[in-house]
């Protein structure tokens, strides 16, 4: 075992709140929407970068799901917790860096019941394109609509759509986990261990 790993549990765990919180404060308290000069990059090599490291916390998520039964249910939830906070905050800082390749994100503003969308996001604003998609993952429940909470942007752009898919895959590869593995331990036909005299 790593020195890392012998550390105790709530140590590491912490450790690891800390680094998603700090990863998220890189984009909750932006919000200059400043002009910025477009660099001739490889859009391409952003969208794999991405996808990379989308994939990556997906399968944290499924390890972090398989070790359900070894760790208690409240410490597997704040992990998945901990990885959707760190991949909000890298995909949104990476999304709002992106403006110097070309990458186009509208601040969008409703009044009433219109919807106007124009000029660059802020990085918190993007945080909140992403926040806000994550919260549509679950259409029956619509918690935006219940929330009154309007949209904060959008993009056509193809490296922004990729990045919110792979934001809702994990919600939804988050949500089917915990509740598939709560049923396995506590649903209906599961037996109840008995205890031998």
């Amino acid at each position: 075992m790593s020195w890392w790993g012998e550390r105790p549990a709530w140590i590491r765990h912490s450790a690891y709140w800390v680094i998603a919180v700090g990863v998220i404060s890189l984009t909750a308290f932006d919000e200059t929407t400043g002009a910025v000069p477009a660099h001739s990059r490889d859009v391409a090599s952003l969208a794999w970068f991405v996808a990379v490291a989308g994939v990556l916390a997906i399968m944290g998520l499924v390890v972090t799901l398989l070790e359900w039964e070894q760790v208690s249910a409240a410490r597997n939830v704040s992990r998945s917790l901990v990885l959707f906070a760190f991949l909000l905050g890298f995909v949104a800082a990476v999304l709002f860096y992106a403006r110097r390749w070309g990458v186009h994100i509208e601040a969008c503003r409703t009044v009433g019941d219109v919807e106007t969308c124009q000029g660059q996001a802020s990085a918190q604003q993007v945080l909140g394109l992403l926040a806000w998609h994550s919260a549509n993952v679950v259409p029956v429940l619509d918690i935006t609509h219940s929330l009154e909470w309007p949209r904060p942007a959008r993009s056509g752009d193809a490296v922004v759509g990729a990045s919110i898919l792979v934001v809702r895959l994990w919600v939804a590869i988050g949500i089917l986990g915990v509740l598939k593995r709560m049923w396995d331990t506590w649903g209906p036909g599961r037996s109840n261990p008995t205890v031998s005299s």
